[in-house]
Formats: C-alpha cells, structure tokens, sequence
C-alpha cells in the first residue's frame, strides 16, 4: 500500500513544479545548502543538469571572493541570515561556473516558510548578459550612424520636439548649410516657402509618411525638393524620431 505524501512532500512538489517552469536560474536553499535548483541554473552554472546543483553549499556558486574583497562565503550566508530574518535582499554579486570563469549577477532572495522549514529562493539573473546586450545596443547605433552618414540621400533625423538630431553630408552639400550652423536652427527654418504644403510634424501627428513637394530658400539657393517624412517607432510601435529623406528636383 503506497504511503500517502506528507504536508510538507506535497508543498515541496508544488514549489518543484513552479520552480522547473522558470526562465530565470533559480536555487532553493535550505541551512545554507542547495536542496534543488531548475534547469536554468544547471546552465548558468555550466553543469550537466539541475542534479549537479543540489547539495552543493551556496558558497560554491562564488569565487572565492567578492570584486570589493568581501570573503564569498561569510558574505552569501550573512545575507541568507538577513533573508531569514525577514530582510529579503536583492544585490548586485560576482558567480562562478563549474569550470571556474565568472560572471557577474543580479541576486534577489526571500525566506519562505513551508511547514516547520524555511526554505530560501534565490533568483540569479546573469547581468553580464545584459551588459553585452547594451554593447550591442550601442554598437548597433553606431552602425546606423554610420548608414545615414554614408548614405547618398539627403537625410534628416528630428526627435518629437521637433529638433534636429541628425543629418548626412549629402544634406549639407544639398543645402549649403555648414553643420555648426544647423545646431541653432529650427525645423521652421525647412518648412516650405508654399505655406499650403504639409510639416514635417505632420509624420509625427498622424503617425504615418507624408510625402509632398516643397520649395525651400537655402544657402546653396532656392531648391525645389520632393520630402518624404516617415515615422521611426519603438517595439511598441509609439513614434520616437521622424526621418526626413529629400530628392531634389529643381529645373
């Protein structure tokens, strides 16, 4: 006859299923020892599988010592104390993988109390990750600095307020206009001198491309220019920038 699961197997089961659904490196600790982890945190840690975690002692997730000098081990298990004793923490912390490289790591943990033991979830989230991805970030803006600057289009890149961000060497030759003077101008300064044509705002506004001719009195002389303004959009689809691309057409 199979014995029925305790209060305690039961609720432990319950946090296992939750904790193997995570994204995020999880490690559940118990007197400063790892009594289960989730398949994130076998990755993270560069072990075969979550088993390879369970029974380790929290300090073997760390370097011997902290960036600042901090001893790991007297560090992790006072904050593990501190979470124990109702002070959930969340820090900033160097980790080690199994083969001995570091990296660095956002630390989030909390008691929980299941029956008579207590039980500590400790989130690790990989922040060197996030750090590259800032690089890439930075890296990939660089890259499109360098398109609107190579390109043989005459562009233009404006924020909300209407104020100019950007512009290309092909729009300075078009113009006439040296760079340093741009800096003191206002999009007013672009607007076409048929006072019935659209603005530039208007991409903006309506959140859509407006496409019309315009006529503009520049330091290169009067052009007749066909401005194509379009919307630049975030992954939530809200307008951040307009792009401004003429083609000139005059006689």
């Amino acid at each position: 006859m199979c014995q029925e699961p305790s209060p305690l197997e039961e609720k432990m089961t319950w946090y296992r299923a939750i904790l193997y659904t995570l994204p995020d490196a999880v490690l559940l600790v118990e007197n400063g020892r790892c009594i289960e982890g989730n398949a994130a945190a076998g990755r993270l840690f560069g072990v075969a599988g979550r088993e390879e975690v369970i029974g380790r002692d929290v300090s073997w997730f760390s370097p011997p010592r902290q960036p600042d000098g901090r001893a790991s081990e007297e560090a992790i298990h006072a904050c593990i104390l501190d979470a124990i004793r109702g002070r959930p923490g969340r820090f900033a912390w160097q980790c080690r993988r199994a083969d001995g490289t570091t990296f660095d790591a956002e630390i989030a943990l909390a008691a929980a109390r299941i029956d008579d033991a207590v039980v500590i979830p400790v989130s690790i989230r990989d922040s060197s990750r996030e750090n590259l991805l800032l690089a890439g970030a930075r890296a990939a803006e660089w890259r499109a600095e360098m398109v609107i600057q190579g390109n043989p289009m005459p562009l233009v890149i404006w924020d909300l307020a209407m104020t100019l961000r950007a512009v290309n060497k092909a729009f300075l030759q078009m113009t006439g206009y040296e760079r340093k003077t741009l800096e003191s101008m206002s999009v007013h300064d672009f607007e076409s001198l048929d006072r019935t044509a659209r603005k530039i705002a208007d991409a903006a506004l309506e959140g859509q491309t407006v496409l019309e001719e315009v006529t503009l009195d520049l330091p290169a002389g009067t052009r007749t220019l066909i401005r194509y303004s379009t919307p630049l959009v975030d992954g939530d689809g809200n307008v951040i920038e307009i792009l401004t691309v003429y083609r000139d057409i005059t006689p």
